[in-house]
């Protein structure tokens, strides 16, 4: 798994990637609070990452993040802690 800080000075788990629309948007975990969770868009022409706060968009990438084999990781881990 890839990590990355965001500008919250946090580092987030990479445990999610998918593709909808032509957009590209990640899953990313807190690596030291699993509640802090956060779903981005990559912005390619500034290689940046926004967080997206829609939470219709953010019901339709759920389902298709849960096709990543990086999740099932993430909940095995959840369920021990």
């Amino acid at each position: 798994m890839d990590s990355i800080t965001l500008s919250d000075r946090n580092e987030y788990l990479v445990v999610g990637k998918t593709v909808y629309n032509d957009n590209t948007y990640y899953f990313l975990v807190d690596e030291k609070n699993n509640a802090n969770i956060k779903f981005c868009l990559e912005k390619i022409e500034t290689k940046t990452l926004v967080e997206i706060d829609d939470i219709n968009l953010t019901r339709i990438l759920v389902p298709l993040f849960s096709n990543s084999t990086n999740l099932e990781y993430l909940k095995a881990n959840l369920q021990d802690n």
